[in-house]
């Protein structure tokens, strides 16, 4: 049984620990701070890319791979652990771009179709999650398959030798194991060279409460979006920022993100910010990594995302799984 390291222990991170350790891998995960208190934890649980013909034909097959299981892999985590994930088939109304020739292209190729609706393009089989309740159900039953979680402690520097990586190196003390795999998100790159750079584009998001219902499905516009929450609540974002790691929110962000969805949906005139927060999404020079170090044996990548982590997270660590299996 070989001995697997997981730097990071985001949704990448501990999908990647679920698959290893259901393969017969002995597994260590290493968080800097705790399990899914970061991007993961910050994003808004869409299982899909918000405009799927911006990106690159391995982000849509991880995607779509990933879309395929997500309702059974929730329905597996309840019943295992007693955490549902609110899973939910809401749909995904987009009312811009859908039309553009682009988008015309991507949908005549993956051979998808919309509904018409008064306010745009209805893709009726998008789903969510709600991702802190998914982040919660993954570490339960990664702890119950025997994974080892380590927080509070972050991976300074690879142990390698002869082009072979043993280990990573921390404040106080070396972790050694078969294989290495990164999955730090906006933080891979101090662990990597100039070839993996990845680095943080903040977003601000709010909730607000409303009627339940008030919102029917997941609406997307000039790049913002609307998530109903089973219980009435309602995520609203998000900016893109290049700003390193500057967690500040910003009291007219929230402002602006209500206003948008104000706009759309007038009963939420007056609603309440109740919480307003920021997370680093992991974006990459070139695309998502998700395979095996070009030049170090025995290192393994599985980061730069960027908004799609949690939507490419089964089949992104599944691809690891087999490569390391």
């Amino acid at each position: 049984m070989s001995h697997c390291l997981i730097v990071g222990g985001g949704a990448i991170g501990m999908m990647s620990a679920r698959a290893l350790s259901m393969a017969g891998a002995d597994v260590t995960l290493l968080d800097q701070r705790e399990c899914a208190k970061e991007s993961s934890w910050a994003g808004g649980g869409i299982v899909s890319p918000l405009y799927p013909w911006h990106y690159s034909d391995l982000v849509n097959a991880l995607s779509i791979a990933s879309q395929s299981v997500y309702e059974d892999l929730c329905a597996t985590l309840f019943e295992d652990t007693g955490i549902d994930s609110e899973y939910i088939r809401s749909g995904l109304l987009m009312m811009d771009e859908y039309d553009t020739p682009q988008a015309q292209d991507w949908l005549d190729k993956y051979k998808l179709d919309f509904q018409k609706h008064p306010s745009g393009a209805l893709f009726e089989n998008i789903a969510q999650v709600r991702n802190p309740r998914l982040l919660s159900a993954l570490k339960a039953d990664i702890l119950k398959r025997g994974v080892k979680i380590i927080e509070h402690t972050k991976a300074d520097a690879l142990i390698s030798k002869n082009d072979t990586v043993l280990g990573v190196k921390t404040e106080n003390k070396d972790y050694y194991a078969d294989n290495v795999i990164v999955c730090g998100g906006a933080w891979s790159s101090s662990l990597l060279d100039e070839k993996h750079e990845i680095f943080p584009i903040k977003g601000q998001m709010i909730v607000v409460k409303a009627q339940i219902n008030t919102v029917a499905h997941i609406v997307l516009d000039q790049g913002r979006y609307i998530i109903p929450r089973k219980d009435g609540q309602i995520l609203i974002g998000s900016t893109m920022e290049d700003v390193g790691f500057d967690r500040s929110t910003d009291k007219q962000v929230g402002s602006e993100l209500l206003a948008f969805a104000t706009a759309r949906f007038p009963q939420l005139k007056g609603a309440e910010i109740k919480h307003h927060w920021s997370g680093f999404r992991p974006a990459s020079k070139t695309d998502v990594i998700v395979g095996k170090h070009t030049q170090l044996e025995r290192l393994y990548i599985n980061t730069g995302h960027f908004r799609n982590g949690l939507n490419m997270a089964p089949e992104s660590a599944n691809r690891i799984k087999n490569l390391i299996c």
